[in-house]
């Protein structure tokens, strides 16, 4: 016999899951595909070819495989890596899918230059950017002051007799 029949068996095979890959015997699971190490099983498949196994009791042969079961289990690894490759593929445009809906939804209907409405109105501003509006200081009464000569303020001094005087 050219395999080892226990590296094949459903459950406890260390080549099951890739075998069951290769042949398309039966339909795996995500679990499944995403449990085999790729670069591990091609360690061991390539041990098992080059007969570096260690049999599995003393004074039995050392397990191998034939030529065609290590060509099987290289194409069940290769369908295995290439699923594993599709499901990152698939889990990174989900991820993308839900990061756009979620800045879409963060932007609502604002757009940035409408930001600065969200600030009180400046009504000056307003009635200035309006055609004819009138003179927001229109029929108020005002008095312009009539502001003194700096010359006629008169200036503090020093006075002899109590230390200030006036000066004129």
């Amino acid at each position: 016999m050219f395999y080892y029949p226990n590296v094949l068996q459903r459950h406890t095979g260390c080549f099951a899951t890739i075998w069951l890959a290769a042949t398309r015997g039966s339909r795996l699971v995500k679990r499944e595909y995403l449990k085999v190490n790729v670069v591990k099983t091609c360690e061991e498949i390539l041990d098992y070819v080059l007969v570096r196994v260690q049999p599995p009791l003393p004074g039995l042969p050392r397990p191998r495989f034939s030529l065609y079961l290590s060509a099987q289990l290289q194409i069940g690894v290769i369908r295995v890596y290439s699923q594993q490759c599709q499901y990152l593929v698939e889990d990174i445009q989900h991820i993308l899918e839900r990061l756009y809906r979620a800045q879409r939804q963060i932007r609502i209907d604002m757009v940035e230059t409408e930001l600065p409405s969200l600030l009180l109105p400046n009504r000056l501003a307003m009635m200035e950017t309006l055609e004819d509006a009138p003179d927001p200081f229109f029929g108020m009464m005002s008095v312009a002051p009539t502001l003194p000569s700096p010359f006629s303020i008169p200036q503090v001094g020093l006075v002899p007799h109590r230390g200030l005087r006036l000066l004129s």
